[in-house]
């Protein structure tokens, strides 16, 4: 299995060259007005538990005491940075880039799958002075799985994941699934956290990552945060 941090920084390097990209903070719409939910609803996604005994479940959760950051846009909807079954909003200077390749052509394709899904948008933290990003990601073959299912996949296809949490909250009108968990590199020989949520859609079901070495930091998970709570599917 490849290492998650080399993934994660090939990705990065493939997008740069093979990508178009759009700044300026998505379709300079305001996310506010969305009608999403606040997170904690506390509704079943009808999957079923892991059965993996450190996999627990709850109704809460994620980046908690982290408000959302200020909004400076939103991507997904048709128009805007990047066209997604979903939109959310984009924190103020964050830039949004669409990943527009072919994966069953491109010989550096595998690099932006992880298990079911693959990177279709990167929304960049570096001009916010972030070393992080937050991805959506595309189920590949969509199976009429779960949400929960399909993070079960990501999740297994990291490396070394352990104690992974799943919750669920309001996505609009839908019911979103998110994981929190920690991976350990062993390129850089340390242990961090990773966190993920994955609503179902019409057109599959669609993952949204956080990663980055600045992943922990509340600036960017302000930023998480404000895409989590302004989720909605289109």
């Amino acid at each position: 299995m490849r290492s998650a941090v080399i993934r994660g920084v090939l990705a990065a390097a493939v997008m740069a060259g093979l990508v178009a990209g759009c700044s300026g903070g998505g379709d300079g719409k305001t996310s506010g007005a969305s009608g999403s939910k606040a997170p904690g609803a506390g509704k079943s996604d009808g999957s079923g538990k892991s059965d993996d005994s450190k996999n627990g479940d709850a109704d809460t959760g994620g980046a908690k005491g982290n408000p959302p950051a200020k909004s400076g846009g939103s991507v997904g909807a048709a128009g805007s940075a990047c066209k997604l079954p979903v939109t959310f909003g984009i924190a103020a200077k964050w830039e949004p880039t669409t990943v527009d390749i072919d994966p069953d052509s491109n010989d550096l394709a595998d690099l932006l799958r992880q298990g079911p899904v693959v990177i279709r948008c990167e929304v960049n933290g570096k001009k916010a002075d972030s070393i992080a990003f937050i991805r959506a990601h595309l189920e590949e073959s969509p199976a009429g799985g779960s949400p929960r299912k399909v993070l079960e996949g990501y999740v297994a296809a990291d490396e070394d994941p352990k104690g992974a949490t799943y919750t669920t909250f309001a996505a609009g009108g839908e019911t979103a699934t998110e994981v929190v968990y920690t991976t350990t590199s062993k390129l850089l020989e340390e242990e961090r956290k990773a966190r993920a949520f994955a609503v179902g859609t019409p057109d599959g079901v669609v993952l949204v990552s956080l990663g980055g070495f600045d992943s922990e930091e509340p600036e960017v998970l302000s930023a998480y945060e404000l895409a989590k709570q302004t989720l909605k599917v289109n």
